[in-house]
């Protein structure tokens, strides 16, 4: 169908159009490198890409967000990249569901947590070491998601801004165990399933659990972990040359 056609049909009879033709194109969005050079994505990319601009035409915001949300993996891979700039949050979110392999709410959901900030009270030193490990994990847990599911300002990469706003929280809880000898209760956090929980715990009880928090640092690295890895090479080389101090001021 050519683009006036396209113009005559309903706003649901293009979503339908959108969702069937993306079925049987296949997507990049998939990272399945065959898809790109068979005959059919190509032959029915120009179809998507009309379809996907007279529903950018019209703007139909709610209803876009059933693509995001569709099961077929290529609906979703169509639709992050086209609606980027009807629904950039949601568009945004889709497309870091397909690399992760998470659901579109999943990274929204993400998205929320990371950016809750810590509650006022009780503050730290009201707290008992149960809560102050718990207030790590997950604090740690969403350092993990800053640089998995928030992209910066200009959409490349991990948000850093949102990692720094988060990354103290671990530091100030690590400080106050130290204030208090109970840094030890880090320890069993080196076998968190959290490559982020592990990798924080690592750093802080290098002086304490010397051999098991250097093997966690030092097998640290992959696809998944690699901004990890990047901190725990950093700290165990610091650590090399006397100048590991990760409680310092």
């Amino acid at each position: 169908m050519s683009a006036t056609e396209y113009s005559k049909l309903t706003t649901d009879e293009l979503l339908n159009k959108f969702i069937e033709t993306a079925k049987r194109a296949g997507t990049i969005y998939t990272w399945d490198e065959a898809i790109v050079s068979n005959p059919q994505f190509k032959a029915l990319a120009p179809q998507m890409q009309a379809l996907g601009a007279e529903l950018r035409r019209r703007n139909p915001r709610e209803k876009l967000r059933e693509l995001f949300e569709h099961p077929n993996p290529h609906v979703r891979g169509w639709a992050g990249p086209q609606f980027l700039s009807v629904d950039p949050d949601w568009a945004t979110a889709t497309i870091t569901g397909l690399f992760h392999n998470i659901t579109t709410r999943e990274v929204l959901a993400w998205r929320d947590r990371v950016l809750r900030r810590a509650p006022r009270r009780p503050v730290l030193a009201e707290m008992s070491v149960s809560q102050l490990i718990d207030c790590f994990i997950d604090a740690c847990e969403r350092c993990y998601g800053a640089t998995r599911f928030l992209t910066d300002e200009q959409g490349g990469g991990p948000s850093m801004r949102a990692y720094n706003e988060v990354s103290g929280e671990p530091y100030a809880i690590a400080r106050e165990l130290d204030a208090r000898g109970e840094l030890k209760a880090l320890v069993p956090l080196l076998d968190h399933p959290c490559v982020t929980v592990r990798q924080k715990a690592g750093v802080f009880c290098l002086d304490i659990a010397a051999d098991k928090a250097t093997a966690v640092l030092e097998a640290l690295g992959g696809a998944d972990s690699r901004f990890e890895a990047a901190e725990a090479s950093t700290m165990l080389s610091l650590r090399r040359i006397g100048k590991y101090k990760p409680l310092s001021e």
